[in-house]
């Protein structure tokens, strides 16, 4: 009985026994595990604070990157404005560019044609520029010529000096012949007197002058031109048959005597009533203009007279 208890008691405490050793190994095990997740959680938290900072860094970046979000929603509002803007700028563009191009295509035909011209213009320079060598070598000639000139001028302009002196000389003698012709004048005028009264006392009636138109009439009918120059029939005798002709229609006529340096010569003249006096060449029929001084037929006048 006793050994029953005994063996009862052995094997309880030999299940008590391992009862704790297995209660101690678990305990272990359990230790072990609560270790580990000790452990566990301790990296956890270390990862977590480390988690927590990079989400305070994030918050951090997330607060600047919503801070650059709203400058750039500025800044893209901005743009859009902008864009808008040169959308419209845009469009202006293109119309003007339509008008451009409109206004290009008559400019392209003037260009044509400006092209055309210049053509045509650089054909003319060919020929002006042969033009050119020409008158080039015309003007050469012509400094020669006006060289020549130029030496016949200095020649001229002495004998201008020379002709000054004579005219100086020969306005003396002009005074003095104006001087003479006055005295020549009032003794022809006499002379025609006396041969008025002659006439009266021949004729019965005295010579009239003429008016201009009469004495131009009576000119061109007389037909004392058309006889002929010879060493007897002279100016002299030209002019006294157109006197006498003229006297036989009633006319008075005067005789001009003119006198040169080395020769002397004869023409007729009327005191006609409305143009004074005029002188004619009765060898030609022509009126002519004669006083003391004046070149008639290639000669200086130095003396003249009327008789009338």
């Amino acid at each position: 009985m006793v050994s029953k208890t005994v063996v009862v008691l052995s094997l309880v405490c030999v299940v008590l026994a391992v009862g704790l050793v297995g209660t101690f190994v678990i305990f272990n095990q359990k230790d072990a595990e609560l270790q580990i997740k000790t452990n566990q959680v301790s990296e956890i938290e270390n990862e977590k604070s480390v988690l927590l900072s990079q989400v305070s860094s994030l918050q951090t970046e997330v607060t600047a990157l919503e801070t650059e979000k709203t400058v750039l929603e500025n800044q893209v509002s901005g743009l859009q404005t902008n864009v808008s803007t040169l959308q419209n700028d845009v469009a202006d563009l293109e119309d003007e560019k339509s008008d451009l191009e409109a206004q290009i295509l008559p400019l392209q035909t003037q260009v044509s044609d400006l092209q055309d011209e210049v053509d045509s213009l650089e054909d003319d320079k060919d020929v002006l520029e042969q033009q050119v060598s020409v008158l080039q070598t015309n003007v050469g000639t012509l400094e020669t010529t006006v060289g020549m000139f130029q030496t016949q001028v200095e020649s001229l302009e002495d004998e201008k000096a020379s002709l000054e002196l004579q005219v100086t000389v020969l306005t003396t003698e002009v005074a003095d012949l104006e001087a003479e012709v006055i005295i020549s004048y009032n003794s022809g005028y006499d002379a025609g007197y006396v041969q008025g009264t002659d006439d009266l006392i021949q004729t019965g009636y005295y010579s009239m002058n003429p008016t201009y138109d009469d004495a131009i009439a009576f000119i061109d009918s007389d037909e004392t031109d058309q006889n002929e120059y010879t060493p007897e029939y002279v100016c002299y005798d030209f002019t006294a048959d157109l006197i006498d002709n003229a006297a036989q229609l009633g006319y008075r006529c005067g005789f001009v005597y003119i006198e040169f340096s080395s020769s002397a010569h004869a023409i007729a003249c009327f005191n006609t009533t409305d143009a004074g006096l005029i002188f004619v060449e009765p060898q030609n029929d022509e009126l002519v203009n004669v006083a003391v001084g004046q070149f008639y037929l290639g000669h200086i006048i130095t003396k003249m007279g009327i008789i009338w």
